[in-house]
């Protein structure tokens, strides 16, 4: 990292978006200063990931960039004994990283649902509810699941979107995990300890549903050589993946060789945080909510609501 990029942790108010910025006791940095040096080997990457990820990632309903994603960031939390061998220092480091991302899209924590509407989730509010669930709460004259009825009005009074778009939302997310679950549950080695009762494939799933959700709050795009290639990769990187929010960002990404560089844009003053535009990054294909509304950036990103438009 520049020596003149201070970090710290990021407050409770900030979600886990913030907290990295050029350090008031120095200058400022230029446009195309190299702001930080990661190695590659750091990244999670779709281009990277070992091959049992890619091949639990074919096996799910719609193999695309999240499931993909997923399925490469739960293979780096869940390194097997020769990864660990064949990485060296590397797999440990990313593998601790990882665990370290606590926060994640709206809803991800059970502190963002508050006590009515958890105690209708199962396991995480992500992972409540079925592809048939239209079906089967129509007898009780309710449109989805309880949670996610909860949820979605919860989202109308938090962000002012219609009821409707946040439903549509939120079952958006629901269809994509459980079109990757049942492939990508066997990456999880060791699931996390939770209060919630259920058995060691349930818990596995809810492992897969939180992993989804950090991986969607963080990812972006950026062209990673392949071979004797570049290709367009979704990758989690760090550093980058916690930046602040701002329509007018002042860095960006760039694969050199074995590192990714996060590069300013333009010049960047002192006290001045690091920004990227999280409105840009990958979302899910069957995602309609309007890209940059407050749904989006609250929903996918979980920014906080200074990050959100003012309208």
């Amino acid at each position: 990292v520049h020596e003149r990029i201070a970090v710290r942790d990021p407050t409770p108010e900030e979600r886990g978006k913030g907290g990295v910025e050029v350090d008031d006791g120095g200058g400022g940095i230029r446009a195309l200063e190299v702001l930080a040096r990661i190695p590659r080997e750091l990244v999670v990457s779709s281009v990277d990931a070992p091959a049992r990820a890619a091949e639990a990632a074919s096996a799910g309903r719609d193999p695309a960039w999240a499931t993909r994603l997923t399925a490469a960031t739960l293979a780096a939390l869940h390194p097997t004994e020769g990864e660990i061998a064949a990485t060296a220092a590397a797999a440990r480091v990313k593998k601790e990283w990882i665990r370290s991302w606590k926060t994640g899209g709206w809803g991800t924590n059970a502190d963002d649902l508050g006590p009515d509407i958890s105690d209708s989730v199962t396991g995480t509010l992500l992972s409540t509810g079925s592809d048939n669930d239209r079906n089967i709460y129509a007898k009780f004259r309710m449109p989805c699941h309880p949670a996610l009825l909860k949820a979605s009005l919860g989202l109308e009074v938090l962000t002012g979107c219609a009821v409707d778009e946040a439903r549509e939302a939120l079952t958006a997310r629901g269809y994509a995990y459980r079109g990757m679950r049942d492939a990508l549950q066997e990456l999880v080695l060791e699931s996390a300890e939770r209060p919630n009762k259920g058995t060691a494939r349930d818990k596995r799933c809810w492992d897969v549903a939180d992993t989804l959700s950090k991986v969607l709050s963080r990812a972006t795009t950026l062209q990673l050589e392949d071979g004797d290639d570049a290709t367009l990769a979704h990758a989690v990187v760090p550093v980058h993946e916690r930046l602040a929010h701002s329509l007018e960002e002042n860095s960006k990404l760039v694969s050199v060789g074995d590192e990714v560089l996060l590069v300013a844009t333009r010049d960047i003053a002192a006290g001045e945080p690091i920004t990227r535009d999280y409105s840009s990054a990958p979302r899910l294909a069957n995602d309609e909510s309007a890209r940059g509304s407050a749904l989006h950036l609250l929903l996918q990103f979980g920014l906080p609501p200074d990050a959100w438009p003012a309208s």
